[in-house]
């Protein structure tokens, strides 16, 4: 196993990732205790911050050359943390989000199982996809706008998880396309 060094698991862009993860309990805890628009702004910011706190943390990286293996793991967990916890409480909120949870969980369990699989069978794992990060990208701004005004019930917010759907169903089958495609060349090698 390796070892990780502190100046490794402390460097910016990982801890970029641990307030994206401390961010968390944060939103839930006003998500679920708001009783006025300002609390909702409150948790659009909040989701807002977390979104930025993304985006530097990979431009850092990236730029400063602080990329380390620990980074490339808690990077993802704290996307998909939040990306849960984001459609959970939606849920509560609006009436189809339940069909975009149960999309996530089955894309995200994909993937980390295949991609397990395929890892243990010695096969290069790509990264996330322009479609998959295109459609993260708009179910962020889709959460933090039906956080943010807190509309249920309405087409707009109807639409709008509608469009996320499609999204993040095109993004589950590209993403299944790719790991068979992965798989069958394992196989014929």
């Amino acid at each position: 196993m390796k070892k990780i060094r502190l100046k490794e698991l402390f460097n910016i862009p990982n801890c970029l990732c641990y307030l994206r993860i401390l961010l968390i309990p944060i939103f839930l805890h006003r998500y679920f205790l708001a009783g006025s628009k300002e609390d909702y702004y409150i948790c659009a910011t909040i989701l807002i911050i977390s979104g930025l706190s993304d985006f530097l943390d990979g431009y850092i990286a990236r730029h400063y050359q602080m990329i380390t293996d620990f980074g490339k793991v808690i990077d993802p967990i704290a996307d998909k943390l939040t990306q849960f916890t984001v459609a959970f409480v939606l849920v509560y909120t609006y009436s189809w989000m339940w069909l975009l949870l149960l999309i996530i969980v089955l894309k995200d369990g994909m993937l980390a199982l295949g991609g397990l699989y395929l890892y243990e069978k010695g096969a290069k794992v790509q990264g996330a996809s322009w479609w998959g990060k295109i459609s993260t990208a708009i179910f962020d701004v889709v959460a933090i706008v039906l956080i943010g005004i807190h509309i249920p019930n309405s087409i707009f917010a109807t639409i709008s998880i509608f469009v996320c759907i499609m999204l993040m169903l095109l993004s589950l089958v590209l993403y299944a396309k790719q790991l068979l495609s992965i798989y069958k060349e394992l196989k014929n090698e």
